[in-house]
């Protein structure tokens, strides 16, 4: 090989060198880098709507209001359907029952109400009646599954009727059967009335 040609090809190899470092470096990027960004906001977690002091009654079969939700602020979310709301106050009305009274400082309903949750001082209340005094459920946390009328805690949880309360950790109860049950740690004292 002639001792010009011998140059130019010293020359080309750094730039022929450079070259495959370049594309290597661009395939690596694009290998490597994360699915195309959603511009349209449905992979956020910001709300697409915003309802202030709103209020929503569920009819039941029999054209009676089962429960009635009211809030100071809803928040919908569309990533996941999710709905936090503030300050919720809800009341289930059962048929031949008193009604029942959950507040608390949040609650977050999943997709298509199939679970609801509330924190932060819930506080939850059956009305006195049919020969019964108050129940009041005091908790910081509750989850309901309404379509099975249950509602569970693994939160400390104080239990008052009357004269009568029980504290324990972790509760369940069933609201079909009026069953309920405290899981863990239960103390309490019982009045047995006259």
């Amino acid at each position: 090989m002639s001792p010009a040609r011998r140059s130019r090809t010293s020359n080309l190899f750094p730039l022929l060198l450079l070259l495959a470092l370049a594309a290597a470096s661009l395939w690596l990027e694009r290998a490597v880098q994360s699915p195309d960004y959603d511009r349209s906001g449905k992979t956020r977690h910001d709300p697409d709507f915003v309802a202030e002091e709103f209020n929503v009654i569920k009819m039941g079969t029999s054209g009676k209001p089962e429960y009635n939700l009211s809030a100071a602020r809803m928040l919908h979310y569309p990533d996941d359907d999710s709905t936090d709301i503030l300050a919720p106050r809800l009341v289930q009305r059962l048929e031949n029952a008193v009604p029942i009274v959950i507040r608390a400082d949040r609650g977050l309903i999943s997709r298509n109400g199939e679970e609801a949750s509330f924190s932060g001082n819930v506080v939850v209340v059956r009305e006195a009646g049919q020969g019964r005094s108050e129940l009041r459920v005091q908790t910081e946390y509750l989850q309901i599954v309404p379509d099975r009328d249950l509602a569970r805690t693994d939160r400390p949880v104080i239990i008052t009727e009357g004269r009568s309360r029980l504290a324990g950790v972790g509760m369940e109860i069933n609201n079909k059967t009026r069953n309920f049950a405290l899981l863990s740690q239960v103390r309490g004292t019982f009045d047995a009335g006259k």
